[in-house]
């Protein structure tokens, strides 16, 4: 099974600004999304990104699997094809290669992020970089990680500035 990080930042490390304010997200083009999406079967994303969601109006990711986790409260889930998870982040993936899923999506936020960085389960970033600096917000890496070596596997640049970067996590060695 394969992991995933597919997310949007601005320059200055952002996945969204105060109040959760995502108005400066480039919408003009797909920028890849569309095909990353079909590949995953599996997602799996923090409470407060759930919450968040949820205020889109219609759930996006109808006909996929998505899992919620909190490790603080209860999350109940009222979206199609939703469960939610509270337990250890390695049981969860275990879980879901069980099930047969192969290629799962980490949404966000910010504090999942870094619990699956901890844990050594991401697999693969994928990272969008939005030309803008929010000055606060939510970061994308909170601090507390571990320092985690990347390989670029593609760079992609387009004419609205937006810069896309693939990276493969390098895994430690036991």
């Amino acid at each position: 099974m394969k992991i995933t990080l597919f997310i949007a930042t601005s320059l200055d490390g952002y996945i969204a600004g105060p109040d959760d304010d995502l108005s400066w997200l480039f919408t003009d083009a797909d920028y890849g999304f569309t095909d990353f999406y079909d590949s995953v079967d599996a997602l799996v994303m923090g409470r407060g990104t759930y919450e968040v969601i949820k205020t889109f109006g219609k759930w996006p990711y109808s006909g996929k699997h998505a899992v919620v986790v909190s490790s603080k409260t209860e999350v109940e889930t009222s979206t199609p094809d939703t469960v939610a998870f509270k337990g250890e982040l390695k049981d969860l993936s275990e879980n879901l290669k069980a099930q047969g899923y192969e290629n799962v999506w980490l949404v966000g936020g910010g504090e999942l992020v870094r619990s699956y960085l901890s844990e050594g389960l991401i697999d693969n970033i994928n990272v969008s970089l939005h030309p803008v600096l929010l000055g606060t917000g939510i970061p994308l890496f909170p601090d507390g990680f571990p320092r985690t070596m990347l390989e670029l596997e593609a760079a992609e640049s387009y004419d609205a500035g937006l810069v896309q970067l693939q990276y493969r996590v390098k895994k430690k060695k036991a």
